[in-house]
């Protein structure tokens, strides 16, 4: 075939199993980025619409 294997952004993985953003990641890296999105936007939110209205 001559393709490129894809690999994980973070740890190099050969086992991609989703594209974030423009970067491929296997399953254990794909979960702390969503995570660590998750958590952050959450945050936003509660900032945002908690603590302004108190």
């Amino acid at each position: 075939m001559g393709g490129k294997a894809l690999r994980c952004a973070a740890c190099g993985s050969l086992n991609v199993v989703a594209k974030i953003e423009g970067k491929y990641y296997c399953f254990k890296c794909g979960s702390t980025v969503i995570l660590e999105n998750s958590k952050r936007m959450l945050q936003e939110l509660k900032k945002k619409y908690l603590e302004s209205s108190a």
